[in-house]
């Protein structure tokens, strides 16, 4: 009954080790180049578990930030509509764009104000 128990154990840890994917994406535009690492279970649409590493090109300040997927009429079917990061006044937003297929919208508020964009393609 032990080894029963322990191979259970084990094959359940196996499985859900199988199912937590991580994935990175790379942002870059004419101003930013970005990575986002997305760290949540497979198949989820809605995840916090998201990381951001952004460089501005032009002056080559960087910043590191935790933030999450956005997304709408959730729970019911969610939608993704890009990933945002927050850091105090500041969200630094990815959206996909509707400009050409493919490209993405980097935009960063204060306060909800723009006070940066770009578009750029998503690796």
């Amino acid at each position: 009954m032990k080894i029963y128990k322990l191979l259970l154990f084990f094959f359940f840890t196996l499985m859900s080790s199988l199912t937590h994917a991580k994935s990175v994406s790379h942002f870059e535009g004419k101003k930013f180049k970005a990575t986002i690492e997305y760290d949540c279970n497979e198949g989820n649409l809605t995840c916090n578990n998201v990381h951001l590493n952004s460089i501005n090109i032009i002056n080559n300040s960087t910043i590191s930030l935790d933030g999450e997927t956005i997304n709408t009429n959730c729970p019911d079917i969610c939608n993704f509509q890009g990933y945002q990061f927050k850091n105090g006044k500041y969200n630094y937003a990815f959206y996909p764009s509707l400009k050409g297929n493919g490209l993405w919208d980097y935009v960063v508020t204060l306060n909800d104000k723009v006070i940066a964009n770009d578009l750029g393609i998503m690796k």
